[in-house]
């Protein structure tokens, strides 16, 4: 079953703007820092600290490699990338579902929680008809 990693975008301009160059190129520019599990087709959600916003979504594009410089220690590339319009706020998903993508870094939805975390984000429409711990890949 596919995963769902939850990626932040923090206030500094660079790293916004290299999200926003991602969501225009449908796929990271450069890799982002992700769990080292995460595995080609997981689903990725990005959280802006700064806003308190869950703002764009994508897919796992390869297996992430570990890195000696720079954000780390595991880094991937995401294809698939897009806004989630409109922005969910983070409020809103903790009392839907719990899920607090406030964290200090990335971090992987526990499968029961899955379904929940995809409604809450209006997402819905990718969970499986016959399973709700599990959504649909787009790839």
């Amino acid at each position: 079953m596919a995963k769902i990693h939850v990626l932040q975008v923090d206030r500094n301009p660079e790293n916004i703007a290299e999200l926003e160059n991602g969501i225009a190129a449908s796929r990271t520019v450069d890799d982002w820092q992700m769990p080292k599990g995460a595995k080609p087709g997981d689903l990725v959600i990005w959280y802006a600290a700064g806003r308190q916003k869950y703002i764009a979504l994508g897919w796992v594009d390869a297996i992430p490699t570990e890195v000696k410089e720079g954000p780390g220690p595991y880094r991937g590339p995401v294809a698939g990338m897009e806004p989630i319009e409109p922005w969910v706020d983070r409020k809103k998903v903790i009392a839907e579902c719990g899920i607090n993508g406030g964290v200090e870094s990335y971090q992987t939805v526990d499968d029961e929680f899955a379904a929940d975390f995809l409604k809450s984000l209006g997402l819905s429409h990718w969970i499986a008809p016959a399973s709700l711990e599990a959504f649909t890949c787009r790839m």
